[in-house]
């Protein structure tokens, strides 16, 4: 790909990305197999530990990935976090 080139859809994903891509299909997998238990075996206490531990991983790794892609923004545009508002004088 040539420097400065528009970045397609089908290109390369970070690793950061690819993990959490992994963990959504993860979370989903297994509330659904938890589902699919109570529908089972009638039982649902699978449900009241289970599927709420898998959303607070699901939601402690959103988490990361927002301040991991906060501070690169940061690095990135150090210069641009000013109030400068144009107006001079």
């Amino acid at each position: 790909m040539k420097k400065g080139s528009a970045r397609t859809p089908s290109s390369k994903r970070g690793f950061t990305d690819r993990l959490y891509i992994y963990n959504v299909v993860f979370v989903t997998a297994v509330v659904a197999i938890s589902f699919i238990a109570v529908f089972m075996f009638e039982d649902t206490s699978a449900l009241t530990v289970i599927v709420p531990a898998a959303y607070a991983e699901l939601s402690v790794h959103t988490g990361f990935v927002i301040w991991k892609a906060k501070c690169e923004n940061q690095r990135k545009f150090k210069d641009v976090g000013g109030m400068d508002d144009g107006m001079d004088g």
